[in-house]
């Protein structure tokens, strides 16, 4: 009786170590049995073949066997890194050692230790295989998971072999494991600041947020803010946080710009040892970037600046390809079309008279004002300009209709021409001269005009002459008077004095 309770208890020791541990689906290939079926060679090699999903659904655990399609699993995942362990002391060719795997997987032993472990990543069609393995009871977890995934799996045993669950009645020495991860949200986000940046020159801030995923240890990650080279200038970093809010250290990263519309911040060895020590929602990064906005070209419409980012992060042992930055299926990837943009706009200005004749050499200031308060202008933009051929064009201005991302108005709303410098006989401006730029919808914001008129100095009006012709000609009158008195008087002194 007790003989049969013994060989009952292995049988479900057996069962149990099958899919103990697991958070996934064990399966397994049938090998061709050892004689007799139901005998254990110490000298036969075993083999563990670990298929790795996407999934957030739990399945139904499996046994070992492979699965034919595995169409309804998930998204094959490449870069998950597992440890495969022997458990020390546990002997499958004997009864005794099933009870011993069987009494660990109750919870109520414990492993008195591991052999050399085995590190393995999923390829591209999120298999990794482990062959040549000793007869023994493994220890399988996950150690790193791909990015834009987090480690669902907990530690798993599996006895190799395990009895076929197809007959029962022999060995497969081939067990084939589906663990799943679970898909995280939001992996990578991304904020613009650029209510500062009013003008060509000026600075837009983003701020680059990405998840990293659970790693026994990070091997890799950056920050990798993806940018239109041709809109943005050379970026600086001015500060990287930890997701528990403490503020990196300048040594803990570096800043590559090497990669044209590319700029990365690598962690640094000290970097990645903070990184590591992060769990949960606190596993991720801040890096804040600061973008120079430069020079637009022409005076048509201008396309806005949008801006991108993607994360990289990778444990030890994953040497899988970087993300694709336009890869919409990506979570760790903001594609084109999705990061957050700036709109900004050209303006021209075309200055004329009453009859539209164009006024060269008139100069103006420009301010940020308000409309209903022109007389409190904010602050000086630009000064000195100068109109060529009654024109002149101001690039790259914000718009006054969407700010940091999203539409809203700017304060101060709008902007204001100051006339500085009139042209040749005509007055200047009484009041500033305001205008907006608009984006007023998506795509490209249209050119922007101001038309500004001026009128001849005193509106035209003559001022009374200082010195005109009557004033002339009395004096003129008034000399001959004078000459022809003097004449007469000494014509006259010459003839009372008897002289001819």
């Amino acid at each position: 009786m007790k003989s049969l309770k013994r060989t009952l208890a292995i049988a479900a020791a057996a069962g149990m170590l099958s899919t103990a541990g697991m958070t996934g689906i064990a399966t397994a290939q049938t090998a061709t049995p050892a004689a007799p079926p139901s005998t254990i060679s110490a000298n036969q090699q075993a083999s563990l073949h670990i298929h790795k999903f996407q999934n957030d659904t739990p399945g139904p655990a499996g046994n070992g066997t492979p699965i034919g399609d595995t169409s309804g699993l998930g998204k094959p995942l490449a870069g998950a890194v597992f440890k495969v362990e022997q458990v020390n002391g546990v002997d499958l060719t004997k009864n005794e050692g099933w009870v011993q795997a069987a009494d660990i997987a109750k919870g109520t032993a414990q492993p008195s230790g591991f052999g050399t472990a085995k590190n393995v990543t999923t390829n591209a069609q999120g298999q990794a295989d482990v062959t040549g393995l000793p007869i023994g009871l493994y220890r399988v977890t996950e150690t790193s998971a791909p990015a834009g995934n987090q480690i669902t799996t907990e530690p798993f045993y599996v006895t190799l072999p395990m009895t076929n669950p197809q007959d029962r009645s022999s060995w497969m020495y081939d067990v084939h494991v589906y663990p799943k991860n679970q898909k995280q949200t939001d992996v990578i986000s991304k904020k613009v600041t650029d209510e500062s940046a009013v003008i060509e020159g000026r600075n837009i801030q983003y701020d680059v947020t990405g998840k990293l995923p659970s790693s026994q240890k990070l091997a890799r990650a950056e920050l990798v803010d993806v940018y239109p080279a041709d809109r943005l200038g050379t970026p600086q970093v001015t500060k990287v946080t930890y997701g528990d809010g403490t503020q990196a250290n300048p040594s803990d990263y570096t800043l590559d710009t090497s990669t044209p519309g590319q700029a990365k911040v690598k962690f640094t060895q000290s970097g990645l040892a903070k990184l590591d020590t992060l769990q949960g929602d606190n596993r991720k990064a801040t890096a804040t970037f600061s973008f120079p906005v430069t020079k637009s070209q022409g005076t048509g419409p201008l396309n806005p600046i949008e801006n991108r980012a993607l994360v990289i992060a990778k444990g030890e042992g994953d040497n899988t390809p970087d993300p694709d930055p336009n890869n919409p299926n990506d979570p760790s990837v903001i594609p084109p079309g999705k990061g957050p943009e700036s709109y900004f706009g050209n303006v021209k200005v075309s200055k004329t008279d009453e009859n539209n004749t164009p006024l060269n050499g008139v100069g103006f200031d420009l301010y940020r004002c308000n409309s209903n308060d022109k007389d409190k202008l904010g602050e000086k933009l630009a000064e000195n300009l100068t109109t060529q051929n009654g024109s002149l064009t101001i690039n790259g201005l914000h718009v006054n209709d969407f700010v940091n991302g999203a539409a809203g108005k700017t304060d101060p709303s709008g902007y204001c021409l100051v006339e500085v410098k009139a042209a040749e006989g005509h007055s200047l401006l009484a009041e500033p001269a305001y205008f907006q730029v608009l984006r007023s919808g998506e795509g490209p914001v249209n050119l922007t005009s101001v038309d500004l008129k001026n009128v001849k100095d005193n509106a035209g009006f003559n001022l009374p002459l200082t010195g005109g012709k009557g004033v002339t000609l009395m004096l003129v009158l008034g000399g001959l008077i004078i000459v022809i008195g003097a004449g007469y008087a000494y014509m006259s002194s010459r003839k009372d004095r008897g002289e001819s």
